[in-house]
């Protein structure tokens, strides 16, 4: 399981892919999750050790960026 962020396919992917970043910073911290993270093309992927982390993350993230919870252990 893991959270995808897409990212544009432009010359704003830099900014956005750094703004993602520091934006799951700052969640991470103020909510003391840790958490692993890489970018795949056009992709971010988010991903936690527990599952009730995402249940923490998709009610408490607060940011502009779009993002859906991928489930892939079938």
């Amino acid at each position: 399981m893991f959270i995808e962020f897409p990212l544009p396919q432009n010359d704003s992917y830099g900014y956005v892919l750094n703004s993602i970043r520091l934006d799951i910073v700052d969640w991470a911290t103020r909510y003391n999750i840790p958490y692993t993270q890489k970018t795949i093309k056009y992709t971010h992927r988010l991903a936690f050790d527990k599952d009730q982390h995402y249940t923490v993350f998709a009610t408490t993230w607060n940011s502009k960026f779009e993002y859906q919870i991928v489930d892939r252990r079938w």
